[in-house]
């Protein structure tokens, strides 16, 4: 609330009468005074009103300004001061005085009001402040301290915390020990003790505060904090100090403590005066000060504090007067002053009413210390004839005590905490009571009316007894004690009431609902509880060896099981309750069962003579019980065998099945083996539950989640459920029964996780939790981590790493549809890794890995599969791949390989699931060297059956399920291996190079032969020995000489050509190259084809690496081998293995060469053409070929480009014509095969379409050829085709325009092949499925290009020849079919249109994006923008068609927000550069443009006045058309004026030209009929004017002198003249 609301004038009414009102006067608080201080003479340190301290002889202008703030009445302006004055003492150094003095004093007097002031800042701030003077000052502060050890004192007594936490450090700063502290409470009494009086007595809610500025409440609060700290003060120097030091001040504390007002306060409303009052009683009582006032003391502490609410000091205000009571009892008598209704024992009363009221269990420990010492007359004052005797009928009216101690135990505001405490208390006081009563007759008077009715309300709940209620867990015990206390007191009332409860006991299960009535169920339950309480009770009493007890409890027991027993059969066992008595009796008095011999007859015959018959009434379930509790007596086998035949013969029902459970749920069936009905009956039942029937889960977890059930029982019927999992039918509910059983009883569950079957339970389990049903997902999940929290026990950690290892070594060995995820696997791995120890690591990470017979027998089936012979062009081993011969390979067929439900196959599973796990774990480390061997030598040899079958999809079918997502993966896998590898290769020293080695010796071995396994060996040596050249540099040259050694002396392909691709350079190495040059050079490769094709494969190998060697050789060795293989015939004799290879050599050989001048530079050239001629449809044989021969093009192109061969030159210019048909033709060949998925088609499309852009074209025919390849399956040779087309498509306009317009007849066409390639837009659905995370899809690209293409012919276009354009596209539904596609895919088929201003919509070029999904977006935008803007009739024709008013609305909203403003500035800044040429025409005409407005204004001068006219364009222009408005009409009338302005907006919104020329067709329209309409027009004869005063032309004609005049002219002139004249002519005018 804000101050403001409590300031008021200052006058002397209000300072006399206050503003805190009346009733604050009245209070306790204010009744200290009710004279307003304001304007006197101050009665203490504290007042508000106080005479200013004197500032003058401080020298520091600051502290001034400080102090002065700090007398202010704003809290946040002290708080900002006492902040200034802190850091200015911590700036002075002890040293130098600190404090001055003049400081000192103007302090000592501001502080004691400071540090009660209402704001909680300002006191803390006070506090601290004050401290921190004192150890500047030192001792100089002692002269000050009487003043202000008070208020200092007074901080640690606040009502705040944190102010107390100040006062404290503040005082520590001073007084550092305890003993320096206690000292300071001791020296300085007699100042404490004169500071509380003097706030006591001189102090008032008035004088603290000011009325004009403090609120009533914070008032209140102030006083009652002064109050409260002076009164603790007080009890602290009573309580801590000497009675030797004391002596010095006990008139003082006497005084203070003679006073009213200090007791007054102990009935205050504010629980913190209160507690200070009831602290300073309890220590001069414990004190047993003498002197003391106990009549003051009574009056306030008893006649007016028992009367008021203690909540918040309840326990405090308990221990003073129990501690008050017990030191002077007579301070209820002698010094009460109350009486009647004020009486001692009413006040009392009334105080035990309210309970604890919110104090703890001590509280009553106190009451009971205040009751037991009590004068009897305030105890029970009807021995005293103050209160009348107890009635007959309510025997507990005669103690009003006891009445109110029990209505305080029960009210709702009592903590149920302390209850206990509490009723013992009570019994307690009952106790102390009884010990008065002067007869048996008294006593028993008194048991009935105090104590028996507890275990009435206890065993018969009433509500017009609420106040026996007794709530929590200790009330049968506290019934016990009550029970043994009326029992030792007066033993016939104990038989009295325990007959009468065993009677209505009898009558309530006798006289209960029947089952037809609606609260049957309640009234059966309630009366079942109720005797169970009974039982209990009588258990619990029987512990005490009385044979009066057993006595009678034996008797009630045989009434009542005989009346239970009789019950039950008049009622055919309706009534469960009576059944109760049966199971209570049994379970809780079995020995007097046992020895009681009639009432063991008794159920024993009932037992075999009518529960057979009562097994499906509601009475069954504890009827069974019964037989389980007393199998022990009889022998109940017969009993059950009858039951059991019985009910597999009664029809399926509900009590059936309860029967059924509660069978099945007894102990009893631990010896139930031979009852072979009860076992079928508990599978029949799992049987109808996992088909969906949930009632009988009921009956399978109940023999699950009895602890007695048979071990081989529980067993078989999880293994049914675990069986269930694979069945989709069943699976949901073999869940749900799974997750019952980990509820209901885990210990099996964990038994049969740990046994045989248990690996086969948690592998299927883990399998579910990636099931695409969710609520499957869900449930297997929770399952799994509840059976690891089950199995997470030391003792049982072992058996479940063992069933884990199982799992994991079954899902990497064998796939199938059920097999675990890999994911699955490695978490599990993980996790067993994470719960191992240390220690025990290396031994779990053997197992975890798979060994060399697993690799082997996974691996086998793949590495016999031949390679696809494209994939030379990218292995290192390159034309190698050639020489594998099939014979040798026994190539196995991976078609019956079993595969998971991915397809992904065991070898694919098993290297997987390494990698991951070696990827996220350091169990590496933990491997020994052969694993370590084993691991690197398979992940590599992995690597490239991967790398083949990913390049090649299906060559060697490591996975089936060829798509993007499955690819995308095994890519990231092979990028995970390839980075593990190198990590290796890189940190080998620290690994110990020893595995690396050992691992290329096994795979150079294994690459011995010319099979398949051999060859991928091969290529794995070589991808590990470049990787050690890559990063360790060259081998040293022990190793190099022996690499060199095994090159010049093995047989073995393989070998010798993964030796080679890895050598590190040498004098031995380049010997061997130039020995292999020498022998290719004379070699026949016709004779001998497949030893040139060996040496060939070497040479490139070496090449490869190593082409410096090339220039090495001298110049004319290399041409003799150029010659001799240009000279070899190039058919298919020679093999295309063999063109291939020398192509490769050949592309490095012509670099040394190149300055040689000769015919082999056009035999090359030739060669290449030959080559292209050979290639008709382009096999995945031919790839190798076809890119060999791109790249020696691409390096005779090269150094043709170089200039450095004349005759190079020449041949190229003479064959350039034929080589650019040859690349067209190869163009043609390959573009109906698809290189999507295949990696070396890719590339040499790419390299195919490197070379076709630097294509040219002059004519429309030669470009007509490319059209086609806008269709190829391949994406590199549409972008090649179209990057031509669209270069040479403008170009060609510009000699179409000219056609046009020198042939008047012409009209152009666009090319029929462009438009077949837009005639229909690829399938929505198709693209739905499409990947655009690699590439766009092949047709959507070539849909989108081709229509860039057909845009492409507006560039350079003339107006004519883009109207011809757009005429074209209208006969069909082209733009129309667009549209459609665009919007779909950018705004109608998306949750949220695609956001159009992150791209550059006027251009468009190809390989800029980041994503193809970017990409296909960006050309969609510019399509449509293009589209908008060329053909904006045919747009808002298609706009306005669709069906679909939500799409028409939303591309409405996405066009005016992201195309309309490009197209109207481009629009207008078309208008902006045509406007300047038309103003110096014969009909001048001026334009202005608005871009902000989207508007155009067109004017025409006219005389002195301008015919003016305004064109608009909507937000979403082209979509909504634009309106011609007028502006200012001139000369001619409304209707032809409108007619104008109609057709100029028709020619805008329907010009032919198509594009931005529509506004300049409509403003020379216009033009034109202003100027048809204005010629030949004369000025007025009359205003010599044109255009007239009413805007209108002449349009009056002399029929004499055929002068023209305005209407309004001649008018005027009539008038005047007052003649119907001619005025130039003089004769008759004529109007005819």
């Amino acid at each position: 609330m804000s101050k403001k609301s409590f300031k008021s004038q200052a006058s002397s009414s209000r300072a006399v009468s206050g503003a805190f009102g009346q009733s604050e006067v009245s209070s306790s608080i204010g009744s200290f005074g009710v004279t307003s201080t304001f304007g006197a003479v101050p009665s203490s340190s504290l007042s508000y009103v106080y005479e200013p301290p004197d500032l003058s002889s401080i020298s520091e202008p600051s502290i001034v300004v400080a102090l002065k703030n700090l007398q202010k009445k704003d809290s946040t302006t002290k708080s900002k001061a006492l902040e200034e004055l802190q850091v200015y003492v911590l700036s002075l150094a002890v040293e130098s005085g600190g404090v001055e003095e003049a400081i000192l004093e103007p302090w000592i007097k501001i502080y004691p009001r400071a540090s009660i002031d209402s704001s909680r800042r300002v006191r803390q701030l006070a506090h601290l402040l004050q401290g921190q003077i004192a150890v500047s000052c030192g001792k100089r502060i002692a002269k000050y301290m009487p003043q202000i050890v008070g208020s200092w004192l007074a901080g640690l007594y606040d009502n705040d915390r944190s102010v107390i936490r100040n006062a404290r450090e503040s005082l520590k700063q001073v007084f550092t020990s305890e003993e320096k502290l206690n000292s300071l409470w001791r020296v300085y009494q007699s100042s404490i003790i004169e500071y509380a009086e003097d706030a006591v007595e001189k102090e008032t809610v008035y004088t603290l505060s000011d009325e004009r500025t403090t609120s009533p409440d914070d008032a209140s609060s102030k006083y009652a904090r002064v109050i409260g700290a002076a009164i603790s003060m007080v009890a602290t120097v009573i309580d801590e100090t000497p009675n030797l030091d004391q002596e010095k001040s006990k008139i003082k504390i006497d005084k203070f403590l003679g006073q009213e007002k200090v007791w007054k306060v102990a009935s205050d409303p504010d629980p913190y005066l209160r507690l200070a009052v009831y602290r300073l009683a309890t220590t001069i009582f414990t004190r047993s000060r003498d002197s003391l006032d106990l009549g003051l003391i009574s009056t306030h502490m008893l006649g007016s504090s028992l009367n008021v609410s203690q909540v918040g000091s309840a326990f405090k205000y308990a221990t003073a007067i129990a501690l008050l009571t017990t030191k002077s009892p007579d301070v209820w008598t002698k010094y009460y002053n109350g009486s009647g209704k004020k009486s001692a024992t009413r006040r009392l009363c009334q105080y035990l009413r309210r309970g604890s009221e919110g104090g703890p269990p001590e509280h009553w420990a106190q009451i009971k210390t205040l009751i037991l010492h009590l004068p009897l007359s305030v105890l029970l004052p009807e021995l005293d004839g103050g209160i009348k005797k107890a009635s007959e009928s309510d025997p507990s009216s005669g103690f009003p005590l006891l009445e109110a101690f029990r209505k305080g135990i029960t009210s709702r505001e009592e903590t149920k905490a302390n209850l206990s405490v509490a009723w013992n208390t009570y019994l307690d006081v009952c106790e102390h009571v009884d010990s008065f009563s002067s007869s048996q007759s008294d006593r028993d008077h008194f048991a009935r009316g105090s104590i028996v009715p507890l275990v009435r309300q206890f065993i018969l709940p009433s509500t017009d007894q609420l106040e026996w209620t007794i709530s929590g867990p200790f009330q049968s015990n506290l019934c016990v004690r009550a029970l043994h206390k009326v029992l030792n007191s007066s033993p016939e009332v104990f038989q009295e009431e325990w007959f009468y409860l065993s009677a209505k006991v009898i009558e309530d299960f006798q006289t209960s609902l029947p089952e037809t009535s609606k609260d049957y169920n309640k009234s059966q339950d309630s009366i079942s509880a109720e005797i169970a309480r009974w039982y209990n009770l009588q258990a619990a009493i029987l512990k005490d060896d009385s044979e009066l007890l057993h006595s009678l409890i034996s008797s009630t027991l045989a009434s009542e099981v005989k009346m239970s027993i009789h019950t039950l059969r008049e009622r055919n066992g309706k009534p469960y309750s009576a059944a109760a008595i049966l199971v209570h009796a049994t379970e809780s008095l079995p020995e007097l069962v046992r020895t009681r011999g009639e009432t063991q007859e008794m159920i024993i015959k009932f037992a075999e003579e009518d529960i057979p018959r009562l097994l499906l009434s509601p009475s069954a379930p504890p009827l069974i019980v019964t037989l389980s509790r007393i199998n022990d007596i009889t022998d109940v086998r017969s009993i059950y065998e009858a039951a059991i035949s019985g009910l597999r013969e009664v029809p399926e029902s509900t009590a059936k099945l309860n029967t059924l459970k509660s069978f099945i749920s007894s102990p009893f069936l631990a010896k139930s083996g031979k009852i072979e009905a009860l076992v079928i009956t508990v599978k029949e039942s799992l049987e109808m539950a996992k088909h969906g029937d949930e009632t009988y889960w009921d009956l399978v977890m109940a023999a699950i989640g009895n602890e007695a059930a048979p071990g081989e029982l529980t067993d078989e019927l999880l293994v049914d459920m675990v069986n269930g999992l694979s069945i989709e039918e069943e699976r949901s509910a073999c869940l749900e029964g799974l997750e019952l059983t980990a509820k209901r009883n885990c210990q099996a569950l964990k038994a049969f996780a740990i046994s045989s079957n248990g690996s086969s339970l948690l592998s299927k389990l883990l399998f579910l939790t990636e099931s695409h049903d969710g609520n499957v997902s869900e449930k297997a999940h929770n399952l799994t981590q509840a059976i690891e929290a089950i199995l997470s026990d030391e003792k049982d950690s072992a058996l479940a790493a063992e069933s884990i290892i199982e799992i994991i070594n079954q899902g990497i060995d064998i796939a199938g549809q059920n097999s675990l995820s890999i994911d699955a696997l490695v978490e599990q791995a993980q996790k067993l890794l994470h719960q191992t120890p240390r220690r025990d690591v290396p031994a779990i990470v053997v197992r975890l890995l798979p060994n060399l017979t697993q690799w082997t027998t996974v691996l086998k089936p793949f590495t016999t599969q031949l390679p696809n012979p494209s994939m030379s062009i990218m292995t290192a081993l390159g034309g190698a791949i050639n020489l594998i011969e099939r014979e040798k390979s026994q190539v196995a067929d991976v078609r019956s390989i079993s595969r998971d439900f991915d397809g992904c196959s065991p070898a694919l599973r098993m290297a997987w699931y390494v990698t991951e796990l070696l990827k996220s774990t350091d169990m590496f480390e933990h491997t020994t060297r052969e694993h370590r061997v084993v691991l690197f030598q398979q992940l590599a040899i992995f690597t490239q059956l991967a790398t083949h079958d990913i390049s090649v999809p299906g060559s060697i079918s490591l996975w089936e399920n060829i798509d993007s997502d499955i690819e995308n993966e095994i890519s990231r896998l092979i990028t995970d291996i390839q980075t593990l590898l190198i990590i290796w290769i890189r940190d080998s020293e620290s690994l110990s190079k020893e595995f690396i080695n050992a691992t290329q010796k096994q795979l150079l071995e294994e690459s011995r032969g010319i099979s398949a396994s051999a060859y991928y060996s091969a290529c794995a040596y070589s991808l590990i020995g470049s990787g050690l050249v890559e990063l360790h540099g060259d081998s040293t040259s022990q190793e190099n000489l022996e690499q060199l050694d095994i090159i010049w002396t093995s047989q073995d392909i393989f070998t010798k050509a993964a030796l080679l691709t890895s050598a590190s350079e040498s004098k031995l190495l380049f010997k061997f190259c130039s020995k292999l040059l020498d022998d290719l050079t004379g070699h026949k490769f016709h004779n001998k084809p497949q030893e040139g094709l060996r040496q060939l494969v070497y040479l490139n190998c070496i090449v490869e690496t190593h082409e410096e060697f090339l220039a090495r050789i001298p110049s004319q060795r290399l041409i003799f081998f150029v010659k001799h293989l240009i000279s070899q015939p190039h058919d298919d004799v020679s093999g295309i293995p063999i063109q291939t290879e020398m192509m490769k050599i050949l592309k490095f050989v012509v670099t040394p060469i190149k300055e040689i001048y000769g015919v082999l530079w056009e035999k090359l050239i030739d060669l290449v053409q030959r080559t292209w001629s050979i290639l008709d449809k382009v096999r995945d044989d031919d790839i190798p070929l076809l890119h060999a021969s791109l790249r020696l093009f691409e390096q005779l192109k090269r150094l043709k480009n170089q200039e450095s061969n004349d005759d190079l030159q020449d041949a190229w210019s003479e064959n350039q014509i034929s080589l650019d048909k040859g690349l067209l033709r190869l163009l043609i060949c390959l573009q109906e095969i698809s290189d999507e998925t295949q990696e070396p088609r890719k590339i040499v499309n790419a390299l195919l379409a490197r070379q076709l852009k630097a294509l040219t074209f002059d004519s429309t025919s030669q470009a007509l050829d490319l059209y086609p390849a806008m269709a190829s399956e391949s994406l590199a040779l549409q972008q090649s085709a179209y990057e031509i087309l669209h270069q040479n498509i403008p170009k060609i306009q510009e000699q179409v325009s000219l056609d046009k317009a020198l042939k008047k007849d012409f009209v152009a066409q666009l090319p029929e092949e462009l438009l077949s390639l837009i005639l229909a837009a690829p399938g929505l659905d198709t693209l739905a499925t499409a990947n655009f995370e690699r590439d766009m899809p092949a047709t959507l690209q070539s849909y989108l290009l081709s229509w860039k293409l057909v845009y492409d012919h507006w560039t350079n276009s003339s107006s004519i020849l883009k109207a011809d354009y757009a005429n074209c596209l209208k006969d069909g539904t082209y733009v129309q079919t667009l549209l459609d596609f665009a919007t779909a895919l950018l705004i109608s088929r998306r949750s949220k249109p695609v956001t159009a201003s992150q791209f550059d919509i006027e251009t468009f070029n190809l390989d800029t994006f980041t994503s193809p999904e970017t990409e296909t977006h960006s050309l969609l935008i510019h399509l449509y923008y293009l589209s908008l803007k060329h053909l904006p009739n045919l747009s808002k024709a298609w706009w306005r068609n669709t069906s679909s008013r939500q799409t028409v609305i939303s591309v409405e909203a996405w066009t005016e927000k992201y195309i309309s403003p490009q197209i109207i500035a481009s629009e207008l800044g078309t208008i902006s550069e045509w406007a300047p040429s038309q103003s110096t025409s014969d009909q001048p005409l001026t334009i202005k443009v608005s871009l902000s407005a989207r508007e155009i204004t067109a004017s025409i001068p006219i005389d002195e006045q301008h015919m003016q006219i305004a064109i608009r364009l909507p937000a979403s222009y082209p979509l909504a058309r634009a309106t011609v408005d007028s502006v200012h009409r001139v000369a001619v009338d409304e209707k032809k004026w409108q007619g104008w302005l109609m057709t100029t907006q028709g020619v805008i919104n329907f010009s032919s030209s198509g594009d931005e020329g529509a506004l300049i067709d409509g403003l020379l329209a216009w033009r034109r009929n202003v100027t048809a309409t204005l010629k030949g027009q004369t000025e007025c004869a009359i205003c010599y004017s044109v255009v007239g005063a009413d805007r209108q032309l002449p349009g009056k004609r002399c029929g004499t002198c055929r002068n023209m005049f305005h209407g309004s002219c001649l008018f005027r002139w009539f008038k005047s003249s007052n003649s119907s004249s001619c005025p130039l002519c003089r004769n008759a005018f004529n109007y005819g």
